[in-house]
C-alpha cells in the first residue's frame, strides 16, 4: 500500500497538550497529514472537547488530570466515515481499549505504542498492596493489548527491552516528531552566560521537582522558571514564596511554549522516570542547552546525545550546572548547533519510520488473531446499549 492510500485513526487517552504523550500524538498527526489520504486524532481536549469525549473523573493520585470515557457510538460513527485501514492506540486506557474493540469490530489491524513505564509510575504513586493490585491489573491489560496488536512501536532502547521481556518479538523503534512551531520559527542566538533556567512539564514525583527547587535556592543570582501543572503544584507555589529568584507560571498553552523556551538559556529535565522527554527535543530544536538525567530515554539516542548534556550517575544538579558553566562558549555553541540539527533530522526520520510501520500494519489484516476481542467486545457493546 502507498502512503497516499493510508487512512489512519489514532485513539488516545492522553489529553491533548497536557503531557508528553498527548503532545507526541498531536505533533505526529500533524506531520503525517501531508503524506497520507486521511489521519484523525481522537483524544480528549480541555479547550475544544472532541465529539467522542464523554464523562470524566480525576486520575487516581493526580487530581490535576482526568480520565475520560469515550462516547462509543460517536467513535463508531467516526470510524465508519473514515474507514481506517489502521487504528493506532497507546497502552492501557479507556479510549485505547475502545479503539482496540473498534478495530476488532471492523476487522482493522492495530498498531500499539508503548511509551510509558507503568510499573515504575505505579510504584511511585501507589506503594503497598494497592500499588501491587494496580500494577498487576495494568500488566494484564497491557499484555492483552500487545497480543491483540499487529505491530508495536516504542520510543527508546529501554522501552524496547521492556517489550522484549513482555514477549513482543519484533518491536519497532521510532523517533519523536516535532510541531512545526518549533521548526519554522526563527531561532535566537544562545546566550554567552547562563542566567535563565527553565523546568517545563508535569509537576509530578517522577520529575524530581525537589531537585530543581533546591538548585534554585542554591543559586540566587540566576532566574529559575517552572511552567506546568500536576500534583506537586502546591509545593511549587509554596516554594515560590520562599525562593525570590523562582517564578511559577502554571500550565502554559502549547502555542506559547516556543517563546518560553527561547526566553531561557537552559532547560533542565531532572526526571527519575522518563520514557523519552519530548520537551528536551523541543528545546534542542530551539537551539537551547538541555540538561537531562540518564533516566531520560532521549539520552539513549546516539544522534541526539551530542546535543544534550547528560548528568552522570551520582552527579547533582548543582555540579552539572557548574560543569556547563565551565565550558568554553564555543563548546556550548557546538552543543546547541548539534542539538538543533539532530532534532530536525530525527523529526524527518520519525515521519518516515511511522509511515513504514503504518504501511506494514495496514497489510496485515489477513493475519488478525481470531476470537481475541470477545471479552472487550461484549463489555463495550453492553456499555453502548446502556
Amino acid at each position: 500500500m502507498n502512503n497516499s492510500e493510508l487512512r489512519i485513526l489514532f485513539v488516545v487517552d492522553a489529553i491533548q497538550g497536557r503531557n508528553g504523550v498527548g503532545t507526541y500524538f498531536q505533533d505526529l498527526v500533524a506531520q503525517l497529514r501531508p503524506h497520507v489520504e486521511q489521519v484523525e486524532l481522537v483524544a480528549p481536549n480541555l479547550l475544544e472537547p472532541h465529539p467522542v469525549q464523554g464523562l470524566s473523573f480525576p486520575l487516581p493520585g493526580d487530581n490535576t488530570q482526568r480520565l475520560f470515557l469515550p462516547k462509543m457510538r460517536k467513535l463508531v460513527q467516526l470510524a465508519n466515515e473514515i474507514k481506517p485501514n489502521v487504528i493506532v492506540v497507546p497502552g492501557p486506557g479507556l479510549f485505547a481499549t475502545g479503539g482496540l474493540w473498534l478495530a476488532a469490530k471492523l476487522g482493522v489491524p492495530v498498531c500499539m505504542t508503548h511509551q510509558t513505564d507503568y510499573p515504575s509510575l505505579v510504584r511511585l504513586y501507589w506503594p503497598g498492596p494497592i500499588g501491587y493490585l494496580a500494577q498487576k491489573s495494568l500488566s494484564w491489560v497491557n499484555k492483552f493489548m500487545l497480543r491483540a496488536s499487529s505491530n508495536v512501536v516504542t520510543i527508546s532502547d529501554g522501552m524496547v527491552e521492556q517489550l522484549l521481556s513482555l514477549g513482543v518479538a519484533q518491536p519497532h523503534l521510532v523517533g519523536t516528531s516535532l510541531s512545526n512551531n518549533f521548526i519554522d520559527r526563527p531561532v535566537s542566538p544562545q546566550a554567552e552566560k547562563i542566567e535563565h533556567v527553565l523546568f517545563l512539564g508535569r509537576l509530578a514525583a517522577e520529575k524530581n521537582i525537589a531537585h530543581f527547587l533546591d538548585l534554585a535556592a542554591s543559586r540566587p543570582e540566576l532566574t529559575f522558571t517552572i511552567a506546568g501543572d500536576g500534583p506537586l503544584r502546591d509545593i511549587v507555589i509554596q516554594q515560590q514564596e520562599e525562593i525570590e529568584n523562582l517564578h511559577f507560571l502554571g500550565w502554559q498553552d502549547r502555542g506559547k511554549i516556543p517563546r518560553l523556551i527561547d526566553d531561557n538559556d537552559l532547560l533542565i529535565l531532572p526526571s527519575s522516570v522518563e520514557a523519552f522527554g519530548t520537551v528536551a527535543l523541543e528545546a534542542m530544536a530551539r537551539k537551547r542547552l538541555v540538561l537531562t538525567t540518564a533516566a531520560c530515554g532521549i539520552s539513549e539516542w546516539a544522534d541526539l546525545s551530542r546535543g544534550l548534556v547528560v548528568m552522570s550517575k551520582n552527579e547533582s544538579l548543582q555540579s552539572a550546572l557548574e560543569r556547563i558553566e565551565a565550558m568554553e562558549p564555543s563548546e556550548r555553541y557546538n552543543i546547541v548547533r548539534d542539538g538543533r540539527e539532530s532534532a530536525l533530522a530525527l523529526n524527518q526520520a520519525s515521519v518516515n519510520q511511522w509511515l513504514a510501520v503504518l504501511r506494514q500494519t495496514s497489510e496485515q489484516s489477513h493475519l488478525l488473531p481470531q476470537g481475541w476481542p470477545s471479552p472487550i467486545y461484549s463489555l463495550v457493546k453492553r456499555y453502548m446499549a446502556a
